[in-house]
């Protein structure tokens, strides 16, 4: 897949250089998808976005080093006849605060060697000690890598929604401007139509209709521009080289269901996911300073292997060590305080779930409404058009002014803008819609 993408935005690359040498050719213009695809491998924000959670995969491996064993070797010397001494060591931490070290020493003395073994194990009982305590470093860079690649997933599908948003701003511009295009050449039309009739007041009409539409063109013009221009930024494009976009409206309604979005964004949102992991790791931080307000009991257990060389000898020792700071006011503080951040993170996930179904419930609404928005414009040009069609017919018999005329054209194609303004507002909608609901 990534090679694919890395292909995909070499194609995309190739295009747009093609366009920045020569002026005058014609831009290639680029689908949606293309531009998503190419922000993908390119947007800075979602660069920014991958080095932090790569930043987060190597904080675990850091909290995962503390189960690494220590190997340690020394070697002493002495200002006597003796050649020295050579000690060998291995440390090793384990879940639930167990620590082992195994210790070998070689000693030679007039000759003689003398070997020394010794196993040490020590274990804190109450007071701390527990199996999630030892765990508990690298459950919390778990949680911290998980939740940083929640952000990631958010950012990504952030970004596709912007450059949806911003490339259909861009497409109904290029639209808009077609109309008004279409728009200024009908007030020229009627500006010859009115001078052949020679009636002072449709000349006037139809002469002020010309700068109107002129700058109308102009305004979607310069939108169009503005629009590539923030386009090409989002997706990490160099704003210096010249892109286009595809204006083939390929416009289609996608029924919603509410109920089965909102289940499925409970599940499956990141602003929920990344709550539900914070109040995982309080609780768990809660239950460790619990157990950390009882005295500490550790218990050291040695067992030592001497051989010289006239026998050998084992020995085991055991001790018990009981630690009771006096009051213990920093441990059951920090209990207390564990257990607030249960309750704050518990408010936290109540709230990120009040907030995803109140923004899924109201774009629901919103795009239920764009959607019988559209199909009431597509009604209404319908009529505006036969209405536009009768007038005509009157003007060309002379029974109206063209005031009358220009009147029934204007509303036309003005009706004509909105149904691509409405068409579009509800792609941009139903992009917004998927965004919350986790898709």
């Amino acid at each position: 897949m990534m090679y694919f993408f890395q292909c995909h935005s070499l194609i995309l690359l190739a295009f747009l250089f093609t366009g920045f040498l020569s002026a005058e050719e014609e831009v290639e213009p680029l689908s949606l998808s293309d531009y998503q695809i190419f922000a993908l491998e390119h947007a800075p924000g979602l660069a920014r976005q991958r080095l932090a959670y790569s930043n987060l995969v190597e904080s675990v491996e850091i909290a995962r080093a503390a189960y690494d064993p220590v190997f340690q070797v020394r070697r002493a010397w002495q200002e006597t006849d003796d050649p020295g001494r050579t000690t060998g060591s291995i440390s090793q931490t384990l879940p639930a605060d167990l620590n082992a070290r195994l210790t070998a020493r070689t000693e030679e003395r007039a000759g003689d060697e003398f070997n020394n073994y010794a196993l040490s194990l020590s274990k804190t009982l109450l007071g701390g000690g527990s199996f999630l305590e030892g765990r508990l470093p690298l459950e919390r860079a778990w949680i911290q890598e998980a939740k940083e690649a929640n952000a990631l997933s958010l950012e990504q599908r952030r970004l596709y929604l912007t450059v949806v948003q911003r490339y259909f701003s861009v497409v109904r511009n290029e639209l808009t401007l077609r109309l008004r295009e279409l728009q200024l050449e009908r007030a020229k039309r009627n500006l010859e139509h009115a001078m052949v009739k020679e009636d002072p007041l449709d000349i006037a009409t139809a002469e002020l209709r010309i700068p109107e539409s002129e700058l109308e063109v102009l305004s979607a013009k310069r939108s169009i521009h503005s629009g590539l221009l923030e386009l090409a930024n989002t997706v990490g494009m160099p704003i210096s080289q010249p892109i286009a976009v595809e204006t083939e409206l390929d416009f289609a309604v996608e029924p919603i269901s509410v109920e089965e979005d909102l289940q499925y964004a409970l599940e499956n949102h990141e602003q929920i996911l990344s709550a539900r992991l914070d109040l995982e790791l309080s609780r768990m931080e809660s239950r460790v300073a619990r157990t950390k307000r009882l005295p500490e009991l550790r218990v050291e257990v040695t067992m030592e292997e001497n051989e010289t060389p006239s026998d050998s000898t084992s020995e085991t020792r055991g001790e018990l060590i009981l630690e009771w700071p006096w009051l213990d006011r920093r441990d059951r503080a920090e209990a207390r305080q564990r257990k607030l951040n249960v309750e704050q993170n518990e408010i936290r996930l109540f709230e990120a779930l009040q907030d995803v179904q109140r923004q899924i419930e109201t774009m629901g609404q919103q795009v239920i409404e764009a959607e019988r928005s559209v199909t009431l414009q597509e009604e209404r040009v319908r009529l505006l058009k036969r209405q536009y069609e009768l007038y005509q017919d009157r003007w060309d018999n002379g029974e109206i002014n063209i005031l009358e005329f220009i009147r029934s054209q204007n509303d036309l194609e003005n009706a004509r803008v909105q149904l691509v303004t409405q068409q579009t507002r509800y792609l941009e909608l139903r992009a917004e819609y998927d965004f919350l609901i986790g898709q």
